[in-house]
């Protein structure tokens, strides 16, 4: 979080005394109704194949979301407690049944049909959700799922399905990963979970997409499953796109499979889609999925990652509080120059967060604001090695990483060093999807961001995807090396000081390392962009 100044955790929110925001009123009921976005934010959002995909807008009874079917033990509501948590509207799957008494087995689910599929010409599909399992979530024989059924003759002709257990992940996540909250919730984390199919037959053209739950065994109040994203997308065949690579290549390492992409530089290519070969000059939320990094695979860091949502309780960019929710599709946009990825960002996280001023003292009692910023950051296409770099050493009193913004996680979120005022330990000091604000309002992760997007799985199976970038150009991927070992505890390719390590697909890159100092970078392998650092003091915009 940086240096706190003058007020403390336990001396109030900014604008108790003199100066600063207005205190916020907690929100009313009435207040936390759903958003009503505007038909141009609906045009904006609409790139995804389900129209209400974020669960925001309610049917007209107002008892699901627009769209979706609820059964059994499950309800629509507002994700966390008004005042802790700002997570937004979506659905609850009660695994202690609806009146939460517990000792029986109960059941509920959520499910989109979507009939006549789009104009998609390929087969394959993404159906991802985005959920919070609480620590009292319990179900017997693994029976968390998601689920796709196949239908023909407009949903008239059922002709197959398949089904994926989500169950044994959430509990992996539950062993892997801390959030340094030291709550009842401990161990309740926001993660995206994926199914990627193919339609097994040409005359398919309706899908039933499910999210369920049986056998439930939850006792109390905290034994629900949160789902606020509810998403599917076409995505190329991966028999062409994603291309694992068997031999060993040049430090460029580009997949011969990928010869259709244009080089933009470094690992950095341009998907024209079988259009113009001429790079655009910017990518923003249309186009984030022809913006691709070539390791073992084809990855596009950013697709899914360019809007967020400016939260009622934030501050805008002048300082004033936010008194609706507004949506930002473009939070995030990339300009390409021959020598950098420009990254403009408005540093909005796109997932839940703790309520902030966190006068419930839901994470640790930190008195800022989220505020939308305009940052500008520098990546160089080609990053090289700084032949005099330096590790952290003991409380980074060799200063080898700066206070403030070290690199960038792909929705547009600042990274910061591991440590907060006073060189303490920042890793406990978290949200539930590990961040907070700085004094200076900036929303940041010390540590592996749980909720940030990607559009790869990344569960565990194999080498995590890239989660975002150091301010040298080497990029942070998430906790696993390789299927069920993370990264931090190979012994085979342990990680060096500064959180890396060279291997021939990927060359240098870090990993971040769930409950493990440094947690994300210990210190900058490569040459730094100078100009990320000129930015002079990063002061609060005044409240008008």
């Amino acid at each position: 979080m940086g240096p706190r100044g003058p007020r403390g955790p336990g001396m109030g929110p900014p604008g108790a005394g003199r100066g600063g925001p207005p205190r916020l009123a907690k929100p009313s009921d009435a207040e936390l109704a759903p958003p009503r976005r505007s038909a141009a934010e609906e045009a904006k959002a609409g790139d995804a194949l389900i129209a209400n995909a974020d669960l925001e807008l309610a049917a007209s009874d107002g008892k699901s979301p627009r769209g979706f079917t609820l059964q059994g033990d499950a309800t629509y509501g507002y994700l966390g407690t008004p005042g802790k948590d700002v997570s937004g509207w979506g659905v609850k799957l009660h695994s202690a049944g609806l009146s939460s008494g517990g000792g029986s087995s109960h059941a509920g689910s959520v499910s989109c049909t979507m009939t006549p599929l789009a104009t998609h010409t390929g087969r394959w599909y993404r159906f991802r959700i985005r959920a919070l399992g609480q620590s009292g979530f319990k179900v017997a024989k693994d029976q968390l799922y998601l689920k796709v059924d196949f239908f023909a003759d407009q949903g008239k002709n059922a002709l197959d399905g398949l089904t994926k257990s989500l169950y044994g992940t959430l509990e992996q996540d539950r062993r892997d990963f801390t959030t340094g909250n030291a709550k009842p919730e401990e161990g309740a984390v926001w993660r995206s979970h994926v199914l990627e199919f193919r339609l097994p037959f040409s005359e398919i053209d309706t899908l039933k997409l499910t999210v369920g739950f049986e056998q439930g065994q939850g006792v109390g109040p905290n034994s629900d499953f949160w789902i606020d994203e509810f998403d599917l997308e076409p995505i190329p065949d991966p028999a062409e796109y994603t291309v694992f690579i068997n031999e060993r290549r040049s430090s460029r390492g580009a997949p011969s499979a990928a010869a259709d992409l244009v080089p933009i530089g470094g690992r950095w290519h341009y998907d024209p889609r079988g259009g113009s070969r001429e790079v655009p000059k910017r990518f923003d939320h249309a186009n984030a999925d022809q913006l691709c990094y070539l390791t073992s695979r084809v990855e596009t860091p950013f697709a899914d990652n360019m809007s967020a949502w400016l939260r009622k309780g934030n501050l805008d960019l002048s300082g004033k509080l936010v008194a609706q929710d507004r949506f930002i599709a473009d939070c995030v946009t990339i300009d390409v120059t021959p020598t950098h990825l420009v990254v403009h960002s408005h540093n909005l996280p796109n997932h839940p967060t703790a309520f902030f001023p966190d006068w419930s003292r839901s994470a640790d009692g930190n008195p800022g604001y989220i505020q939308e910023k305009h940052d500008t950051w520098h990546l160089p296409l080609v990053p090289r090695e700084n032949p005099s770099h330096v590790a952290m050493n003991t409380g980074n009193l060799n200063f080898a990483l700066p206070g403030g913004a070290i690199g960038i996680a792909v929705n547009g979120v600042v990274f910061f060093n591991p440590f907060d005022a006073g060189g303490i330990d920042a890793s406990p000091r978290m949200d539930r999807c590990c961040g907070h604000p700085s004094p200076m309002y900036e929303y940041h992760y010390h540590k592996y961001p749980v909720c940030v997007k990607s559009p790869w799985t990344d569960e565990g199976n194999d080498h995590s995807p890239v989660i975002g970038f150091a301010f040298d150009g080497f990029p942070v991927y998430g906790p696993y090396e390789r299927a069920g070992v993370m990264a931090k505890d190979d012994s085979e390719h342990p990680l060096d000081a500064f959180n890396g390590h060279t291997d021939p697909v990927r060359g240098f890159h870090y990993h971040a390392t769930p409950g493990k100092f440094p947690y994300i970078v210990g210190g900058f392998w490569g040459v730094t962009e100078a100009s990320n650092f000129r930015r002079g003091p990063r002061v609060r915009m005044p409240v008008q």
